[in-house]
């Protein structure tokens, strides 16, 4: 099991942009304001593909090297 508990560059940031993509597409049903929910579909699609790549990029939990395993 990993030491960082998913604490990772990936993770935080695929998790801040869906959370910030789903709070947009709420506001826009509620608000009856289409472009609001489209750029929170867009948002959160970029969060899913951001965390992929940050993954790949070596900065997500298999990437995570702690100062006392070396």
């Amino acid at each position: 099991m990993s030491d960082n508990h998913g604490q990772s560059t990936a993770s935080w940031t695929g998790t801040i942009l869906i959370l910030v993509g789903s709070l947009l597409i709420c506001l826009g049903m509620v608000w009856s304001m289409s472009w609001m929910w489209i750029a929170g579909i867009v948002v959160t699609v970029g969060g899913i593909v951001a965390w992929i790549a940050l993954e790949k990029a070596g900065k997500g939990a298999k990437g995570f090297k702690s100062a006392s395993h070396g």
